[in-house]
């Protein structure tokens, strides 16, 4: 007995039957690289998160000299882009990118250019090749984390 269905001269096997609308699989993508294109804005530069990180990593490490504290904002700057790209990857794999891990990564690492490209229109942001390979780690090290959590279930 056939278990597919023909629906408009598509066959819908019972495993993609529930399977939900592209525009629904993409819906968190699309959202996630928004906040990474917003994260790319003046708003957060330096100078901007300056206010509110280094206040916390004072009132964490009180006894932190300021050149500490500098380094500490910039390693909590640097990490949110390492985050940020494993994020994304992780939505992709685990949405429209489904066993495509190779499309998923080519896709963070494009919009890691992009991204950074459009900072050189943006005030207070520089452009750097170096934070398109720490992005592109983020993404890699969640492709790694991706495989290990698969071996394991």
């Amino acid at each position: 007995m056939n278990q597919s269905v023909e629906i408009a001269n598509d066959v819908v096997s019972p495993a993609n039957r529930h399977r939900p609308p592209q525009a629904t699989i993409w819906l968190p993508v699309v959202v996630w690289g928004i906040v990474i294109f917003v994260m790319s804005t003046s708003v957060f530069s330096s100078l901007n998160t300056s206010k509110f990180i280094e206040p916390m990593l004072r009132w964490v490490f009180p006894m932190a000299s300021a050149a500490t504290i500098s380094v500490l904002h910039a390693l909590t700057r640097k990490t949110a882009h390492f985050v940020e790209y494993g994020v994304l990857f992780w939505l992709l794999v685990r949405g429209p990118m489904v066993g495509r891990p190779y499309t998923a990564f080519a896709l963070c690492v494009l919009y890691a250019f992009t991204d950074e490209g459009h900072q050189v229109f943006v005030e207070g942001r520089t452009p750097s090749f170096y934070d398109v390979a720490l992005d592109s780690t983020g993404a890699l090290f969640s492709r790694f984390l991706n495989l290990a959590v698969s071996e394991i279930a």
